[in-house]
């Protein structure tokens, strides 16, 4: 009976570590693509900013609407980024509640079968 609870109890363990695993790893992935998402974004600006400082500002179109693109990509990519992470924090913190839920279950199963076993002795 305690070789059995043991076992159960290192699978959840594993399975929880997996997942958790898998999870963060999501995780910083989502902030890697975020930080070459955003170079991207200031190399565009950069290049913007090169751009409009080499040529006559009345033969140019207004480069304000650049910059505003640029902001609003940056804005939005922040915003995705925020509610992915977010998503994800839930999810982790789901997986760990019903580890922590799942262990308890096994613990008390374990104890309610080590007592029986005391008093049919």
């Amino acid at each position: 009976m305690e070789l059995s609870f043991q076992r159960r109890l290192e699978e959840l363990e594993q399975d929880y570590t997996r997942t958790h695993k898998k999870q963060e790893e999501n995780l910083e992935e989502i902030y890697f693509q975020n930080r070459g998402f955003e170079k991207g974004l200031d190399d565009l600006a950069d290049r913007l900013r090169y751009v409009t400082s080499r040529y006559d500002s009345e033969q140019m179109p207004p480069m304000g609407k650049g910059y505003s693109i640029i902001s609003h990509a940056h804005e939005e990519g922040n915003y995705l980024v925020k509610q992915l992470t977010n998503e994800l924090e839930e999810e982790m913190e789901h997986t760990t509640q019903a580890y922590d839920k799942e262990r308890t279950r096994y613990e008390e199963e374990y104890l309610l079968a080590k007592k029986k076993e005391g008093e049919q002795l």
